[in-house]
């Protein structure tokens, strides 16, 4: 594997020799929800030390390239609500990254789903995708409208949820109270209870719960306020970071270095060290730094199963009881036409074999030897509009099925590229069932796949640390937002938690949770940038 590059030198290699004294925060980790909070603290004046285990920064956000030129993303497919005139998220975006950060919209169609022979196309703008729903299903209309009342509601309450977890300890247990009530009445009920409720369509309720795999759970099992959360979040259109997915954390770092913010990689971090109920460093790579101030974005369980070197038995009972989110296999295919040539969309594509997906999960993660009932498409280098003047003669596909870990768990202690033949076949026999659907969709492709590799929840284990090779932390079950401890500030004084699982899944989840760490630190000091943000003008 080749690592993408560190370009003006804005992080180097953990060195014990190198004088790691003075820092105000540590951060533990690289991903979206770390590097934002870097940013907005090293904006605020502090002295902030970013530490990943990996030789690449950026989590999930981070991409892989190949000798032959191929460059994948590994987690961002797509980003929603991002919009230069109207999103908050999209002015946190240019704020933090110095605007120079581009996205580039995916279209009128950003995802279109395939279920058996049925074909339903999700477009960008509220009332495009009402109408889609409409001529699809006719005499359901009282109760598309019904749905579209339901996810906003839920939104708009997950808002004030979520923002209270940053108010004050005395206001979380007064005003915070209402804010939860409010918004447990949608995060307390799963997908399918919430739809049923609405109308006993089943083909409409499963055609409303498509994009379940951007949430990781089937509608019986997920939150109806996960899925009205990210829903929503794709409402009006997809959009890509032009250049890749990689963009998003190169432009992060590039702005923590110019507000003099430090990131080492190869910086695999002990424990945290508690002494007397406080935070008084880290041990990385066995080097003690010490520190005051340490941010974990490292995964809640993580953090308190694994880096803390007191237990918090209590804590680790409650987060205990959620399960990790769903593992994945995922195909990374290169092809030696561009994507024009071989007319590829900008949208993804969903497959499910048939409308019973809490059926389909149940059998894709119950055998692995199954066929295919269950597949997700994304055309990387179709989406990116600087591609084709890199790489004119070339493109890529992702294609992502479901993964149980415990297949995989007897190579866990195997070294990553030498796990064995069993296990190679096990990702080989994925592989071929996943390009022979890729080929069934777009026969074009057949004679023009040079590269196709698979990886594995060990992969992600191996890279990421998450332990079941899990995607998006914990999982998105109404359990996951009754838990109090998902919060950014911890009862360990100096102790502090950003990513995923304070908010929710995805690019715009992990931001949001930067955003609401910084506050829990800074209070008011956060009001400058808040008023920067809100004043940011639409870059071009």
């Amino acid at each position: 594997m080749t690592v993408v590059t560190n370009a003006n030198n804005m992080y180097k290699r953990f060195s014990p020799q190198e004088d790691h004294s003075g820092y105000d925060y540590i951060i533990i980790g690289s991903g979206i929800g770390g590097l934002s909070t870097a940013v907005f603290l090293s904006k605020a004046g502090k002295k902030v030390l970013v530490l990943e285990r990996h030789y690449v920064p950026g989590g999930f956000s981070h991409a892989f390239k190949r000798n032959d030129g191929f460059l994948w993303d590994v987690g961002v497919h797509y980003v929603g609500n991002m919009d230069e005139q109207t999103s908050f998220l999209r002015k946190m975006f240019d704020y933090l990254t110095d605007s120079k950060l581009k996205w580039a919209f995916m279209g009128d169609v950003y995802d279109e789903v395939n279920i058996g022979s049925d074909k339903y196309n999700f477009c960008a703008g509220k009332e495009k995708l009402k109408e889609t729903f409409y001529q699809h299903f006719p005499d359901d209309k009282d109760a598309i409208d019904k749905y579209f009342t339901a996810i906003e509601k839920a939104t708009r309450f997950s808002g004030l949820f979520f923002l209270q977890k940053s108010f004050p300890w005395i206001l979380q247990k007064t005003i915070g109270v209402l804010f939860k009530k409010l918004f447990h009445r949608y995060s307390s009920r799963t997908t399918y209870e919430v739809l049923s409720s609405i109308t006993k369509n089943e083909k409409l309720i499963s055609v409303l719960c498509s994009q379940c795999g951007n949430y990781g759970l089937p509608p019986k099992k997920s939150s109806f306020a996960a899925h009205a959360i990210v829903t929503t979040h794709f409402m009006d259109g997809g959009y890509y970071p032009v250049g890749g997915a990689e963009q998003i954390g190169k432009n992060l770092i590039e702005c923590l270095h110019g507000n003099h913010g430090q990131l080492r990689v190869h910086a695999d971090v002990n424990n945290i060290v508690i002494q007397n109920g406080k935070v008084s460093g880290v041990n990385v790579n066995n080097t003690f730094i010490a520190c005051k101030n340490v941010i974990s974005n490292a995964g809640v369980q993580n953090t308190y199963t694994k880096l803390l070197s007191k237990k918090e038995n209590g804590t680790i009972k409650a987060i205990n009881q959620i399960n990790p989110s769903s593992g994945h296999l995922c195909l990374y295919i290169g092809l030696n036409r561009s994507d024009a040539e071989l007319n590829l969309p900008r949208h993804n594509v969903w497959f499910y074999d048939n409308y019973d997906f809490d059926g389909i999960v149940n059998k894709d993660m119950t055998n692995a030897d199954a066929p295919l009932h269950f597949a997700y498409i994304s055309f990387p280098s179709a989406k990116d509009p600087s591609w084709s003047e890199l790489k004119p003669s070339k493109s890529t596909i992702q294609a992502i099925g479901a993964a149980n870990y415990a297949w995989f768990e007897k190579y866990e202690m195997e070294r990553w590229m030498k796990r064995g033949v069993d296990y190679e076949e096990m990702k080989t026999a994925f592989k071929e069932k996943m390009l022979a659907k890729v080929f069934e969709l777009y026969p074009q492709i057949k004679d023009h796949v040079v590269h196709a590799e698979v990886s594995s929840p060990l992969t992600t284990r191996h890279f990421t640390n998450y332990q079941h090779g899990e995607i998006y932390g914990m999982e998105h079950s109404p359990n996951r937002f009754t838990i109090k401890e998902l919060v950014p500030k911890t009862s360990i004084k100096g102790l502090y938690l950003v990513g995923q699982d304070i908010v929710t899944v995805g690019v715009g989840g992990a931001l949001a949770s930067g955003l609401l760490c910084a506050t829990s630190i800074l209070k008011f000091g956060m009001a400058r940038q808040f008023k920067a943000m809100s004043q940011m003008h639409p870059s071009h």
